[in-house]
């Protein structure tokens, strides 16, 4: 969740003591300790769980920035951590000193570390790889131990080659059967040794690419690495920007983006998708989904690019894009297969983004209900007159209501949040002027949220719809509609458990003179948290669903609970509120929904994908044979198109267009054809279908 927050408070406190650096440190360190000291009295000073500067947090530092340099252990000795973490206790001394010598330690080791890299890849690769050994590969870092000695590392980094050799190998054998198979006159065929070498110097030329970006990482950068385990020890969502990420998020802020439109995170040396910005290019195309690991990026037809370990500013540079260009991003899929997408560059199509609805029709006929789709809580700080979730959802409600619908399903499945005075003030539209959610700052003090504006004026069935990637503003609203018993909740077994609020702190504005130093970069704060009005939290464990579906993520390790360092669970005293009067048994329409959900084979089909999706992401050993290589493969394959097929077939259920939208689209043939796109996509969610009986039943 984003709140625009005055800085000025902060301002007061650390700008005194940085203007103190221009007359005793040189221009060079300056900055560096500039950023550490304002980022160590930033976090005592306005983080809600200030932390206490001592032994125990020093040792949290050393093992987050000892992750954060070398997750895949690839490149740092047993010998490196043993040196390293001599300064284990220490690091809560220099915070004091503002004295940066484990950062510029731990920076000369792994470069040193990293050189030595280059020799041990050359060798393995030179040396070629016999396919027909019965060995395998730990590909899960894990799992794994920082090497003993060189011998054993340089043996990690020949398995490790030979696997990305092999995956290119049997990439290339699947597209020649194919074209056979397709009687391709056109294709060259190749014999064995042939795409063998061929393998090989793909893999050869990637990562001599990649060890030289690595080694050219700046030392700014990896200043940046120990600023940021720093940080996440206090908390996952905090997090030190240097100026270019900085000026990444003020663009993503701005609503305006460019490429193929997905939130992208570094986690564990990996470049994870975050999040899917709703309209955007890689939405629209629909393969890319949030989890997926980038591998490669290709441009056109371009050899692809390893991306591993790369940082993560820099892998983005190759994601983004000139709108009209072709990116070919190879990702890897929860369940350890392996797809290359091709995505064409685009700008974000803004009103995809906002709230629409459509008229349902349930799948027996005799319903007609309203639904509603809200993909994040957006706001226009900037502009007073600009778009605000909250208004928009209003002007969908009144629309459905004008066309008579008997009940009304919001869908906030996959939000991540957004805007906290607009989830308060959409509250509003269902439960009146009554609290949506407690907040509570740093320093104790709790308040209420109200509605200000927003008057009720829907008292009909209401569904919502959560899964576990609803977070933040999503899990308010569900949580506040939830306690005032005003509508049902439907969704994954709890939604994402992310009860924290974040504010920007810019650098730049927080110190005065010495202009050479900047710019800096800010830092992103949890300064508040927020509780339910019955006085407990989403944080860790989410909103727990009145009806709980089976759903492909199920028994995944998802959630704000399996983040390191996430703030802790607890309660506040309840709020003064009102339950809501239902005309429905709530129980009844539970257990009747219960029963069709069990005995829906679909479902179960759900069930059966989301238990493998888990055995296959827990895999970690990989055979280094090609022909045990090749029998897995096809097996992940199988298994994968044989799910895929989940949500492909019509429910019963018919979207169409509410009057006034109709009405608005006549003669605009871009606009008919976008919604009658999105109007199939709704008569094939199975989900979507559940909620129209929910309805149903509440009405009966």
């Amino acid at each position: 969740m984003k709140t625009l927050l005055r800085i000025g408070l902060l301002i007061s406190i650390v700008a005194l003591s940085v203007m103190a650096f221009k007359t005793i440190f040189s221009v060079g360190e300056d900055r560096d300790r500039a950023i550490f000291s304002l980022m160590t009295q930033a976090l005592e000073k306005a983080h809600y769980q200030a932390p206490v500067f001592d032994d125990d947090f020093s040792a949290k530092v050393m093992d987050e920035y000892i992750d954060k340099l070398d997750y895949s252990k690839r490149f740092l000795l047993q010998s490196d951590i043993d040196m390293l973490n001599k300064y284990r206790y220490l690091i809560d001394d220099h915070i004091r000193q503002v004295d940066l010598q484990v950062c510029k330690m731990g920076t000369s080791i792994i470069k040193k570390r990293q050189k030595e890299a280059e020799a041990y890849f050359n060798e393995v690769i030179s040396a070629g790889f016999d396919f027909s050994v019965d060995e395998s590969v730990d590909a899960n870092p894990d799992s794994l131990s920082y090497a003993a000695s060189e011998a054993e590392l340089k043996e990690r980094w020949r398995k490790l080659t030979k696997l990305a050799v092999l995956e290119r190998l049997y990439d290339m054998m699947k597209i020649q059967e194919k074209a056979i198979k397709d009687n391709d006159t056109s294709f060259k065929q190749k014999t064995y040794d042939e795409m063998l070498e061929t393998a090989t110097s793909r893999v050869r030329e990637n990562y001599e690419e990649w060890l030289k970006r690595i080694n050219s990482i700046k030392d700014d950068d990896w200043t940046a690495m120990f600023f940021n385990a720093l940080v996440a020890v206090c908390d996952p969502h905090s997090e030190y920007m240097p100026p270019e990420d900085k000026e990444s998020f003020d663009i993503a802020m701005s609503g305006k983006f460019e490429g193929i439109g997905a939130t992208l995170q570094s986690r564990n040396g990996q470049t994870k998708v975050a999040d899917i910005i709703p309209g955007s290019a890689s939405w629209r195309q629909g393969e890319l989904e949030v989890g997926d690991i980038i591998m490669m990026v290709g441009q056109g037809d371009d050899e692809p690019v390893d991306i591993g370990n790369m940082a993560l500013s820099d892998a983005v540079k190759l994601i983004r894009g000139k709108k009209g260009s072709t990116v070919k991003l190879t990702v890897k899929k929860v369940d350890n297969t392996v797809k290359v997408i091709p995505i064409v560059r685009d700008v974000v199509i803004i009103e995809e983004t906002y709230a629409k609805s459509s008229m349902l029709t349930s799948a027996n006929g005799d319903s007609k209900i309203g639904y509603i789709y809200l993909p994040k809580f957006y706001a226009d700080f900037n502009d007073r007159q600009g778009r605000f979730c909250s208004k928009d959802v209003k002007t969908e409600v009144e629309k459905l209501k004008a066309d008579g619908v008997s009940g009304i399903i919001i869908d906030l499945r996959n939000n991540g949040g957004g805007s906290l005075g607009d989830v308060v003030e959409m509250s509003g539209l269902f439960v009146g002027k009554s609290p949506a959610v407690q907040v509570r700052k740093n320093t104790g003090e709790i308040s209420s949220h109200l509605p200000k504006d927003m008057k009720k004026i829907y008292d009909g069935p209401l569904v919502v719809m959560v899964n576990n990637y609803s977070a933040s503003a999503s899990e308010i609203l569900a949580a506040a509609l939830q306690d005032h018993d005003r509508a049902i909740i439907m969704g994954s077994q709890s939604t994402f458990g992310k009860g924290t609020v974040q504010a920007i702190y810019d650098f730049d504005n927080l110190i005065m003179g010495n202009q050479g130093i900047k710019p800096l970069g800010a830092i992103k704060l949890t300064i508040q948290k927020f509780y339910r009005i019955n006085g407990g939290t989403t944080q860790l464990q989410g909103v727990i669903p009145d009806i709980v579906v089976p759903d492909s993520y199920q028994y995944m390790e998802l959630g704000e609970k399996e983040m390191h360092n996430a703030l802790p669970f607890d309660n506040i005293a309840k709020a003064q509120y009102s339950v809501c009067k239902n005309s429905y048994n709530k129980r009844k329409v539970v257990a009747a929904s219960q029963k069709r959900i069990k005995a829906n084979p679909v479902f179960e089909q759900i069930d059966q994908n989301a238990k493998r999706l888990k055995r296959r992401n827990d895999e970690s050993l990989v055979t280094l044979n090609l022909d045990k290589y090749r029998q897995r493969q096809e097996l992940l394959e199988k298994e994968s198109e044989q799910y895929n097929k989940i949500g492909k077939d019509k429910t019963g259920v018919k979207a169409g267009f509410v009057s006034s939208d109709r009405t608005a689209a006549q003669g605009d043939t871009i606009k008919t054809k976008k919604f009658t796109k999105w109007f199939d996509e709704l008569e094939k969610d199975i989900y979507i279908m559940e909620a129209t009986n929910v309805i149903g039943d509440m009405v009966k």
